[in-house]
């Protein structure tokens, strides 16, 4: 959850000196060449103690596994990247305390509850869990209401600046409107990515965590080379596009810390997320795979407290606000809290 809530921040730190696309494309190949890492050392060590048992990543999820495992992994990978960069695209217009809540709040309400419905066995206790996933649809009603609320504020307190012709004008701005939609957008897409993770992993010819991860990873990796021309074109902001070219170009003059702190993004997030995988997955008695992913999942999303606080205390989101922006700031945070307490006892 740590590492889900704290990638973005690379992200923050970059931005000022790089190009978002850029960014992405690194963080992209991060992620990638994480699963690889991952793969060949932990998923390729054979141990009969081992909780996914003694088959490794070579002899198993590169051997007999029926076609549509791959493809229901490599989809998934589809799915997130379009998901992501809503969530990026969000975090760049309303900042990390508030685009988490909105897009990972929607995110765990839809992917927990598909997950479910794939496999009710999986969670000893429906009732908590279905609590804990009530709670988190309130904190994204509340996050939002507070983001209206802070516009409002910052709107009054923002001064006017000059146009060419001696009026006064605002700086070029997304429409709250459009910012909400991409959040909640990007949360449905990330919704839907882990319930076809769920299936890739499950059965006896299931991929391990490690294995679909990889493929996860590889749909990442390749929509990206897709989808950042198309956003450079064409702006989820609504702003006109540029030259793909030229800001391709750009990629050679960006520093080199800043390459860094992608990969970096990269490499945080694939922790987290590989490790959550790993956790919604067990071996039975028979060797065959079996999944209490609903629970994990929401147990993951709920990095939105992690978010909130880099957001409150490292970027200093909320300096300024009145009492009330900070009170349903404290009672988004609070909703989230008691989220995780159930969807834990939930299992």
């Amino acid at each position: 959850m740590v590492c889900w809530g704290s990638w973005s921040n690379f992200l923050i730190m970059a931005e000022s000196r790089m190009k978002f696309e850029l960014f992405y494309l690194d963080f992209s190949v991060a992620c990638f060449l994480t699963s690889i890492l991952f793969a060949f050392t932990f998923g390729s060590v054979s141990n009969t103690s081992n909780e996914f048992g003694s088959e490794t990543f070579w002899s198993n999820d590169l051997q007999d596994v029926p076609f549509d495992k791959y493809a229901l992994a490599f989809v998934a990978g589809l799915l997130f990247n379009v998901a992501n960069l809503c969530l990026c695209k969000g975090i760049s217009m309303l900042g990390l305390a508030l685009a988490f809540p909105l897009c990972i709040g929607t995110s765990m309400v839809l992917g927990t509850t598909l997950t479910y419905a794939l496999d009710p066995s999986s969670t000893q206790n429906p009732g908590l869990l279905f609590a804990g996933l009530g709670i988190p649809f309130l904190a994204v009603v509340t996050a939002a209401v507070m983001h209206a609320i802070k516009d409002k504020e910052r709107e009054s307190k923002e001064p006017l600046t000059a146009d060419t012709e001696g009026g006064e004008t605002t700086a070029e701005e997304a429409s709250m409107a459009r910012k909400l939609t991409i959040c909640l957008v990007g949360g449905v897409f990330m919704g839907l990515w882990n319930p076809l993770v769920s299936l890739a992993q499950e059965g006896p010819q299931g991929l391990s965590p490690y294995g679909e991860f990889v493929f996860y990873c590889l749909a990442v990796v390749l929509s990206s080379c897709v989808l950042i021309p198309l956003i450079i074109a064409f702006p989820l902001e609504g702003f006109k596009g540029q030259a793909v070219g030229s800001v391709l170009k750009l990629y050679g003059k960006t520093p080199l810390v800043c390459h860094i702190y992608a990969l970096l993004g990269g490499f945080v997030w694939s922790v987290g997320t590989l490790t959550n995988a790993m956790a919604g997955s067990a071996i039975n008695a028979e060797g065959v795979t079996v999944m209490n992913s609903a629970t994990s999942f929401a147990i993951g999303q709920c990095a939105n407290v992690a978010a909130i606080f880099w957001g409150l205390v490292l970027w200093g989101e909320f300096n300024g606000t009145s009492t009330k922006v900070k009170g349903l700031v404290a009672l988004v945070v609070a909703l989230y809290i008691i989220a995780i307490t159930l969807c834990t006892l939930a299992n």
